[in-house]
């Protein structure tokens, strides 16, 4: 009997990242080799929890492993992959996620528990198209009626995400600014560092930012730092600067009106809308995001409207005194 021949699987060179490359259409190995080491350390559970507590930030201190149930090696081991994978960093003594972490976080981790969650909603589907009864397009027909879409695509490019969490609201605002390419519009009444810190990287990158900011929540910024000085000099104008432009030095447009609600605009496609209780106007509320280019359009007619009648310059509440 002639020797088998070993599979080609077998010899020389893993070939697996070439065989899911191509299914891909990834070239890049390396890509294909980081995405693999992302699933195999986040498959971890003890990975996964000090992932998820980053999410709001922790401190790390001598008895941090001991508190989350922890070995010290699990934990540093962990946590030194997580780190070197991009997933998080480490600021001062808080460790928290960086902006892929982020992403990772909210499509993947959040959203694989949403598609558990509704397992039993899709096996109903798989059951439909098994069915000889019904064709495609009934099927489609029918979760459009009840809300639910099959097409993974196409359900994420149309739906709504309601968030009523300020947190989770600029995670949100952060995950949709990393997909920039051409322009973010900004319109806030809670300037935020972490949205600040992302646009400006994406400003640095070239992409076009454009921002309008509160002139009420920019007044009060100027007159805190009023009261905290007894007399002007010469560096006032500089800290004004400072205090009424977070973007400042960066050249990026900017303006000041009496902003009605908070406004993200991404490419003429993604965008986020505060929704303002008028029983409490002050307070952060509820926001909702769509990946919608008509309701991206129509928005922006309603900033393009603000920005035309705004004011260049922040408000002057500090006067030099003799």
């Amino acid at each position: 009997m002639a020797n088998r021949k070993s599979s080609p699987a077998l010899v020389g060179t893993d070939p697996s990242y070439e065989k899911i490359g191509s299914i891909l259409s990834v070239k890049n190995t390396s890509t294909l080799k980081r995405m693999e080491d992302v699933l195999s350390v986040l498959s971890k559970l003890d990975a996964l929890e000090i992932f998820v507590l980053a999410k709001t930030g922790f401190r790390s201190e001598l008895d941090t492993p001991q508190k989350i149930g922890l070995t010290k090696k699990q934990y540093y081991t962990r946590l030194k992959q997580l780190c070197e994978l991009g997933l998080m960093v480490k600021k001062e003594n808080t460790y928290t996620h960086t902006s892929f972490g982020t992403i990772i976080y909210n499509k993947h981790v959040v959203g694989l528990l949403d598609n558990v969650e509704n397992i039993k909603e899709l096996e109903m589907i798989d059951l439909l198209k098994k069915s000889s009864k019904f064709d495609s397009k009934e099927i489609s027909s029918f979760l459009t009626k009840i809300g639910f879409d099959d097409n993974p695509v196409k359900n994420e490019s149309m739906s709504l995400k309601i968030i009523s969490s300020y947190d989770d609201m600029v995670t949100k605002a952060i995950e949709i600014i990393e997909l920039a390419q051409k322009e973010i519009i900004l319109m806030s009444r809670y300037p935020n560092e972490l949205i600040i810190n992302s646009m400006l990287k994406k400003a640095n990158m070239g992409t076009k930012v454009k921002a309008l900011g509160d002139i009420n929540t920019v007044g009060g910024y100027i007159s805190q730092e009023a009261s905290k000085m007894m007399v002007s000099d010469k560096n006032t104008n500089e800290r004004n600067q400072v205090v009424a432009n977070p973007f400042y030095p960066l050249k990026i447009e900017r303006k000041y009106s009496n902003v009605p609600f908070s406004l993200i605009i991404i490419d003429d496609s993604h965008v986020g809308i505060e929704i303002i209780d008028k029983h409490n106007p002050d307070k952060f509320s509820l926001s909702i995001y769509a990946n919608n280019s008509s309701v991206a359009k129509q928005m922006k007619h309603v900033f393009d409207g603000l920005w035309q009648t705004a004011s260049p310059n922040p408000p002057q509440l500090v006067k030099k005194t003799q």
